[in-house]
């Protein structure tokens, strides 16, 4: 079928179009548009439009028309010809995403002799733009943000980024950062006993940690390690969220109490036979344990062998570290 006008396109999205009076009515059917198009009568005499569910209306010269994309519409026979302007919007004028009446809005300014770029229309008309300009600063805090949360785990704690065990251990930072100390706590400790009944997992007993005794060195292993997580595993997380909440009551400029006498005994050896105060010793060792929780650790480690491995590489002249050595070193016995 033949189209029931004469247009002439003004350019890439203007186009003028002509219904003639002798025009067939069974030609003015019902269709729709792919895209959104505003339409401005240039003249009429007697031509109805006509949305789908509602009464036809009158056209006048110098009407607008908005007709979304895909929204049912006709147009009705009058006397003499219908000249109509139509601006079909196909590209995204204000970058927002969209393809909506905001940019046939624009494309219609470009159109006419007023503007001659978009930015003349930013200056007038900014409100066609806020949404975008809007959306473009909430795009660039979401990608500081996703910046933020990525957090790259030493290769050490074998957790490369979006594996289950990299996943854990943010779960448990998030945990820490926000106050939730057991949780965080609990979420380390099932981490880390997975891990050490795994296959070919080997731990290298440490003295300095109170785990390993003479005594306990003649049981079988396996046996120890049963006893331990079984029969001592609640008692040890309990000491361990009493030594956190003394790291973070430190934290706040509040005097912290002592730590459990096992740690102290052996963290007092250390800071006598390294020259160093026992008081930042006490604070480098809880500063392990919070680095325990908040930042991950090597596969297996409990959380008081990463704190004593800490105070064990730190040294005053290191810039992370935070214990100071002594004025007078005791004399060796």
């Amino acid at each position: 079928m033949n189209n029931p006008y004469n247009e002439k396109i003004l350019n890439e999205n203007t186009r003028l179009r002509t219904f003639h009076a002798n025009v067939s009515e069974d030609h003015l059917i019902w269709h729709r548009d792919r895209q959104n198009r505003i339409v401005e009568v240039i003249h009429s005499n007697g031509w109805l439009f006509q949305r789908d569910d509602s009464v036809p209306i009158v056209m006048s010269s110098g009407d607008i028309l908005e007709i979304s994309a895909n929204e049912w519409h006709r147009i009705i026979k009058g006397k003499g010809d219908l000249v109509l302007k139509i601006i079909e919007e196909k590209k995204d004028q204000n970058k927002d995403g969209k393809n909506d009446f905001d940019d046939v809005r624009i494309a219609r300014m470009l159109a006419s002799d007023e503007y001659d770029s978009i930015e003349q229309i930013k200056k007038d008309h900014p409100d066609l733009f806020e949404k975008y300009i809007n959306e473009k600063k909430k795009r660039k805090k979401r990608k500081k943000r996703k910046k933020k949360r990525q957090v790259v785990h030493d290769p050490n704690y074998k957790a490369p980024e979006g594996s289950k065990r990299d996943k854990q251990l943010d779960r448990a930072r998030r945990a820490y950062q926000r106050g939730d100390v057991k949780l965080a706590a609990r979420i380390r400790q099932r981490m880390e006993k997975k891990a050490r009944k795994e296959p070919g997992y080997k731990n290298k007993p440490r003295k300095d940690t109170g785990r390993y005794t003479e005594s306990a060195s003649l049981l079988n292993r396996e046996i120890l390690k049963e006893m331990i997580e079984d029969v001592t595993e609640e008692m040890k997380l309990d000491e361990l969220l009493k030594e956190l909440e003394q790291r973070i009551q430190e934290k706040k400029g509040k005097s912290p109490k002592g730590l459990s006498k096992a740690v102290k005994k052996s963290l007092d050896k250390k800071a006598d036979k390294r020259c160093l105060t026992r008081g930042s010793v006490y604070a480098e060792f809880r500063k392990g344990l919070a680095a325990y929780l908040s930042s991950g650790s090597r596969k297996g480690m409990t959380a008081h062998q990463w704190a004593h491995a800490r105070v064990n590489s730190a040294q005053p002249s290191k810039s992370w570290a935070t214990v100071k050595k002594r004025k007078k070193c005791p004399k060796k016995k």
